[in-house]
């Protein structure tokens, strides 16, 4: 038995001896690059495969389409400003709004990338159904969520859809039907893959 699996044994053996239902309950949420979702339950969360993962990478061929519109020079030229990957602000805006520039979410979200208002006050005066001004600070606000993450995709673009505060209450992907589907989609107009 080598460290790795002691390990292992000892916090199953805690987590026995504790009875710590929500840790027991625990249902671990993976993502893969062919769009599809796999969950584990907490007796497998330290799973070999568990400490193996890589961070996705948006491989060189993704489904991401031309932008629609004139919207083009403006997820360029945000995409080289903030350094994200243009065809990432290109997912986010098909998923968010459909490149439909005068959107509103029942939520409240606006324009393009679906930005909360009290989300564009955070950077000033904006309009938010100003493509350029979305595109923006919605480009701006997803690389500070990727660097928040430490580079994993899954779970910036979850953040910036279902909140900051949810990812930090379930300490990962939250167990919202629309939100998984949403980073599901994401990655899959992506191609994320090893």
């Amino acid at each position: 038995m080598d460290f790795k699996d002691s390990m292992k044994r000892i916090i199953l053996c805690i987590l026995v001896i504790f009875h710590i239902p929500a840790i027991a309950n625990a249902t671990v949420i993976e993502f893969n690059g062919d769009g599809s979702v796999t969950t584990y339950a907490a007796r497998d969360y330290l799973a070999e495969s568990r400490h193996q993962r890589k961070k996705p990478r948006v491989s060189k061929t993704s489904f991401v389409k031309e932008p629609k519109g004139n919207f083009g020079g403006f997820i360029q030229a945000a995409a080289q400003r903030y350094d994200v990957d243009q065809r990432i602000i290109s997912a986010v805006i098909e998923t968010e709004s459909r490149y439909e520039k005068d959107a509103v979410s029942p939520k409240g979200a606006r324009g393009l990338m679906q930005i909360m208002p009290a989300t564009a006050a955070l950077y000033g005066d904006i309009d938010l159904f100003d493509p350029e001004q979305n595109i923006d600070i919605g480009t701006r606000y997803l690389k500070y969520l990727i660097d928040k993450y430490e580079g994993d995709l899954s779970m910036a673009t979850a953040a910036y859809n279902a909140g900051e505060g949810v990812i930090e209450k379930y300490g990962g992907i939250p167990p919202y039907p629309e939100t998984i589907n949403y980073v599901r989609k994401i990655l899959f107009l992506l191609n994320v893959g090893d």
